[in-house]
């Protein structure tokens, strides 16, 4: 996640897994941080009397629940949007690998784009990316451990050159 989350600017990191996002309310070192599920909330809106926002939320047997939380409206915002940007960015990597392993069936799809070239080329750039931010951020987090710096730019550039060649 930390690698998700930091490609799309965003340093309180919630848990996504495609559709299910489970974000906090405000950094997770506060003591007074809450959970939610992101897709079970159908709306929210702020409240123009005090710094609080109005969620409303849909429960499993439809029933709606009203909901405030205790933030700004644009920190909600921003967490909930960075969720949206990585749970998009993790579907269509799942679309990049069903039709990589060959498990796409095209009836079920109502895209008319669907198996474009163009589309898969641009998904496959998303996957490269993601994976040499993920390698780059383990090799800086070891680096750090082990000799309290950062990774030296030279290393970072034949780690890329050494990706990019296979």
């Amino acid at each position: 996640m930390e690698v998700h989350f930091a490609k799309v600017g965003c340093q309180t990191r919630g848990y996504v897994a495609g559709h299910h996002r489970l974000v906090p309310t405000c950094g997770s070192s506060n003591e007074q941080v809450i959970y939610y599920m992101v897709h079970l909330m159908e709306d929210a809106s702020e409240l123009e009397n005090d710094k609080r926002i109005e969620m409303i939320m849909t429960g499993r047997k439809g029933d709606k629940y009203h909901v405030q939380i205790a933030t700004s409206e644009r920190t909600f915002r921003r967490i909930v949007s960075a969720a949206d940007e990585v749970a998009k960015e993790q579907l269509s990597l799942f679309e990049y690998w069903m039709y990589r392993l060959g498990k796409v069936k095209r009836e079920i799809f109502e895209r008319t784009y669907f198996g474009d070239y163009c589309v898969y080329t641009k998904l496959r750039k998303l996957a490269l990316d993601l994976f040499i931010q993920t390698v780059l951020h383990i090799l800086n987090k070891a680096h750090k451990k082990v000799y309290g710096e950062e990774t030296p730019a030279e290393l970072v550039k034949e780690v890329k050159r050494v990706i990019n060649k296979f």
